[in-house]
């Protein structure tokens, strides 16, 4: 049986129930196979009008050795509740490692520059203001953007170019600074399919604004340009947009090569934000350099993760909705466009000229896109 810890919208932990003989039976209830994400205790409660959770305890394997596999809770002694965290030691996190053996944790979006804005300050001057970024997306993956950056960022001695996805052993270069990035513990595919789906079914939807951006024709623009410029222009348009979202209470969600998808819990902002950002957007749609497209949409969405990553990743059919609007929108043309719900939820805060109704694959119902 298999309880769910929610805390602020996002799963915080998973709950297992199993029947509980005595303390032999621990070991074989928290085998490594099951212990992906494990605390390093044992906790005993008493259920009653209150409760009271006793001192951590230890226990013996098989072989005689103490450990502390995860947190256990006894349920009136008749059960063992046992509650995996996706937070225990660092060894089952992510970090760099710089040159002198110092580590820095890295989680949600972890920012690297010489302003002391940065996630992790590096005072050299080879080190841009806002270099880089590595960001926890896809369930546990980590990328590596550069913002623009003079120097550039470089992934196992190699300039990136885009967003990219980090293993664990990669050499990552800011500037003069090297680190060694680490994620001993990868996550499982099979893990993310699972949280994924318990996420889906049991996490109550929270109503999002929704926004997706890419870069217009990239790859032409990728031949015609040398490498080093390229990178500059992209890093430095994901760095503007990101700015102008988080200006506006947004928060970019993922980072998808040469666009982002971005969201606005609707209870933390207002229409007027929106459009807001929509304005701020086409003004910088007026610059030509890159040129890029947009698309909004509203709809409820489900927010999950690996917690103890700080990780938000946004799932549900509205997101995929999202991504096959801006895939119509491109088709058709349109630099910026709304889906049905948006213009409804603005109104008449923005003008639109209706693109008609289209069948989308995955969807039953034909979908409305209106352009801006």
């Amino acid at each position: 049986m298999i309880l769910n810890h929610q805390v602020g919208k996002k799963f915080q932990s998973d709950i297992a129930l199993c029947p509980l003989a005595n303390s032999r039976d621990v070991a074989s209830a928290t085998s490594p196979a099951r212990s992906l994400v494990t605390l390093t205790e044992y906790t005993s409660l008493r259920i009653g009008r209150n409760l009271k959770a006793g001192r951590p305890k230890a226990f013996s394997d098989s072989r005689g050795l103490a450990f502390f596999p995860s947190e256990i809770l006894c349920v009136r002694d008749k059960f063992l509740v046992e509650r995996f965290c996706v937070n225990a030691p660092q060894e089952e996190g992510a970090w760099i490692e710089a040159a002198d053996g110092k580590r820095y944790p890295i989680k949600r979006s972890c920012s690297l520059g010489r302003t002391a804005t940065n996630t992790i300050v590096l005072e050299s001057p080879k080190v841009s203001r806002r270099h880089a970024l590595i960001h926890v997306q896809n369930i546990g993956e980590l990328w590596l953007i550069d913002l623009g950056s003079s120097n550039g960022t470089f992934l196992n001695k190699r300039r990136i170019h885009r967003p990219v996805r980090l293993s664990d052993g990669d050499q990552v270069t800011i500037g003069d600074q090297i680190f060694k990035f680490r994620q001993p513990l990868a996550i499982s595919e099979e893990y993310k399919t699972d949280l994924l789906q318990r996420t889906l079914r049991e996490i109550e939807n929270i109503p999002c604004w929704l926004l997706v951006a890419d870069i217009r024709g990239f790859t032409p623009l990728s031949r015609q340009m040398e490498s080093g410029d390229l990178d500059v222009l992209l890093g430095s348009w994901i760095l503007t947009c990101k700015e102008i979202i988080e200006s506006r209470h947004g928060i970019v969600n993922k980072y998808l090569g040469d666009g982002f998808l971005a969201y606005w819990p609707d209870a933390a902002t207002t229409s007027e934000e929106i459009v807001a950002v929509i304005s701020t957007l086409r003004e910088l749609q007026g610059k030509k350099w890159p040129e890029f497209r947009f698309v909004v949409h509203f709809g409820a969405v489900a927010i999950g993760g690996v917690a103890s990553m700080g990780e938000e990743s946004l799932m549900g059919g509205e997101v995929n909705l999202i991504f096959r609007l801006e895939k119509l929108a491109s088709s058709l043309g349109e630099p910026c466009a709304v889906s049905e719900a948006a213009h409804t939820k603005l109104g008449e805060l923005v003008p639109v000229r209706s693109l008609g109704e289209f069948e989308l694959k995955g969807f039953d119902e034909k979908c409305a896109l209106f352009a801006l």
